[in-house]
């Protein structure tokens, strides 16, 4: 079975007109908490919609300019990642990371704020975070391996971080395209 593209704007390095990119200090303002998830949810289900327009696998809603601590994440299979971890789709309101794991893993990250470029970023392993969701109910949910990747990855957005800024070296920092030809059969989890 064919796996859906990647957002091929940001495969060359060109960004959705939704998104944020890196340098536009929206990226890094403060976020407030959302009181009233009732009054939110159309741009809740907005995000839930860009994310699946985009293919990809988290989104954070200064990423879209709304300076709020909210995130969703769905990772499923695309051509470009066709061997990563699938996970139902996540809305979570309010996150906060309770605890992680110190197991900690390198691995390649993207960011459709950081359009075009990839690098190697050290993650938990796992992670437990605490949220409310579209109802707002209390959820805590453990993560593990690549969803707890891009877990901590939108939740760094929250605190105005991307993740060139976690990036222990740039000596990693390569284009999509040349992932694709050079690091993606190297790359052990996707």
């Amino acid at each position: 079975m064919t796996q859906p593209d990647s957002d091929p704007s940001w495969k060359t390095g060109g960004a959705h007109p939704d998104i944020v990119t890196v340098g536009d200090p929206a990226l890094r303002r403060p976020v407030e908490p959302i009181d009233d998830i009732a009054a939110a949810s159309a741009k809740l289900d907005g995000m839930v919609a860009l994310l699946r327009e985009l293919k990809g696998a988290g989104l954070a809603a200064p990423q879209v300019g709304w300076p709020v601590a909210a995130v969703v994440v769905e990772v499923r299979k695309t051509a470009v990642f066709p061997d990563r971890p699938e996970s139902p789709l996540y809305l979570m309101v309010n996150p906060s990371i309770e605890s992680a794991s110190d197991e900690i893993e390198e691995d390649w990250e993207g960011c459709f704020s950081v359009p075009g470029l990839m690098g190697r970023v050290r993650r938990h392993q796992s992670v437990r975070v605490t949220y409310l969701d579209e109802h707002g109910e209390r959820c805590e949910q453990a993560f593990s391996g690549y969803v707890a990747r891009v877990v901590q990855h939108e939740l760094d957005h929250l605190a105005g971080t991307v993740f060139l800024d976690r990036m222990t070296s740039m000596a990693s920092i390569t284009t999509v395209t040349n992932w694709l030809r050079f690091h993606q059969q190297a790359s052990p989890e996707q």
